[in-house]
């Protein structure tokens, strides 16, 4: 159920196998899932800005394995932008300090001797991803930007939410890089997105329509209503019953009661308890060339009401037509901040001018907005417990979930692919 990167890479990873008693079924008219690409008069956005990077071998060979010539690698280009003192620092923050005022980076300095002092005496024993912060950073660089960002982003209290999906996504340089990256603005750049990968042309979409094109048995535009179990059969819109022996699911997991009636209590209240976030993106297109030669920025301050925004033409030339330049931005919401749709848009326009990326003479010429529900995983301090709840239930009924949503998990497009791989190599290995 669902042909995006991770049920698409599991039904590729069955045909690589041989395998051909197998079918995919999608409610969209076209395969991807989340990793798809809107074009309108000429400017391309991607369905929520998207990059290519990974550290394992085997996705990145499929990755450029699928891509081909429209594969293109990248220095990243990425900021924070400081409005209180008007200049961008490098991403991430905690490594580029150099150029903020003096008694800042002091704090910031301080604090990090301070946490390695105590991580010394093994003071560090987190809680949850407040304790984090300041146990690993110290509280200069934890209140000068990573719990602002942090709200931002996530719409709740860092002191609510595990910190157990940080992995590669809060980038840990050690504390000599830290020092000289507030000495010096020449230091080298760390993190996984680091060096990135991006298409030539067609914005992230080419990815799974290589994949699409190489699989078969996939059925588009069918809805599924209900997953009947124990009979093991998924009822769609249209009235067929399809029995299986294994099913692969990469919905969201938070829409386990949509299609499963009469889960026991336990299920349902672990279900009832998955938090998430949307992204709200307001895609503007902008009557001017090269209004910046970064690839993204992020905003962490009150006055703006995007937490990041990327500018596709840096992306690839062929995101925006000649002559033009666009902006991607990203506006997070949940039930702890709900979203303002009636003024979600000024309010952007509005921080773009007063990020200076825009002007108030400039000729917008496109909006568009995308809502994206859920996008991010809130990891709040019940999350593993009740995903292992969920999964252990549908695990013993044949069904395997993949996948960003389906694990629900905080994945890249590398990790989606893996998952959806490792749920066939299982199915497969289990037949032998």
């Amino acid at each position: 159920m669902g042909a995006g990167l991770s049920g698409m890479t599991a039904a590729y990873t069955l045909l690589r196998a041989g395998e051909d008693h197998w079918q995919v079924y999608e409610r969209e008219s076209r395969v991807g899932g989340l990793a798809r690409t809107v074009e309108i008069e000429g400017y391309r956005f991607d369905y929520g800005p998207h990059i290519l990077f990974t550290i394992d071998k085997e996705m990145e060979e499929l990755i450029r394995d699928l891509l081909g010539e429209n594969f293109h690698a990248q220095e990243r280009r990425a900021y924070i932008y400081h409005e209180a003192h008007d200049l961008y620092t490098k991403f991430p923050f905690q490594a580029h300090l150099y150029g903020l005022p003096v008694q800042i980076v002091k704090e910031c300095l301080v604090g990090l001797v301070e946490a390695v002092e105590g991580q010394a005496r093994g003071d560090f024993d987190p809680k949850n991803y407040d304790d984090w912060m300041r146990g690993f950073f110290g509280k200069g660089i934890t209140e000068h930007l990573m719990i602002p960002y942090a709200k931002k982003i996530w719409t709740v209290e860092p002191d609510t939410m595990d910190f157990s999906w940080i992995g590669r996504r809060v980038p840990t340089p050690n504390v000599e890089r830290i020092i000289r990256g507030a000495l010096g603005d020449e230091v080298e750049q760390v993190g996984a997105t680091s060096n990135f990968w991006y298409t030539k042309q067609g914005g992230i979409e080419p990815l799974p329509t290589a994949l699409g094109e190489r699989v078969k048995n996939v059925h588009l535009e069918r809805t599924a209503e209900r997953i009947e179990l124990p009979a093991k059969q998924v009822v769609f819109a249209d009235g067929e019953i399809v029995p299986f022996d294994q099913l692969i699911f990469s919905l969201p997991l938070c829409y386990i009661p949509r299609f499963i009636p009469n889960l026991p209590t336990e299920v349902q209240a672990a279900c009832d308890g998955l938090r998430y976030q949307g992204i709200y993106c307001v895609n503007v297109g902008i009557d001017r060339e090269a209004i910046s030669d970064k690839h993204w920025i992020y905003y962490y301050e009150d006055d703006f009401p995007f937490h990041r925004l990327s500018l596709p033409a840096n992306f690839s030339p062929d995101c925006v037509p000649p002559g033009k330049s666009s902006i991607a931005t990203e506006v997070a919401f949940s039930d702890h901040r709900p979203l303002d749709r009636d003024t979600a848009v000024q309010k952007t326009i509005d921080g773009l001018i007063a990020a200076k990326l825009i002007t108030p003479d400039d000729t917008i010429s496109l909006v568009h907005t995308e809502e994206i529900l859920p996008a991010y995983i809130i990891y709040d301090l019940n999350h593993a417990k009740y995903v292992g709840i969920i999964r252990d239930y549908l695990g013993e009924h044949g069904i395997r979930t993949v996948g960003r949503f389906g694990e629900w998990q905080y994945f890249n497009m590398d990790h989606s692919m893996r998952s959806g791989k490792t749920a066939a190599d299982e199915i497969l290995a289990n037949r032998t």
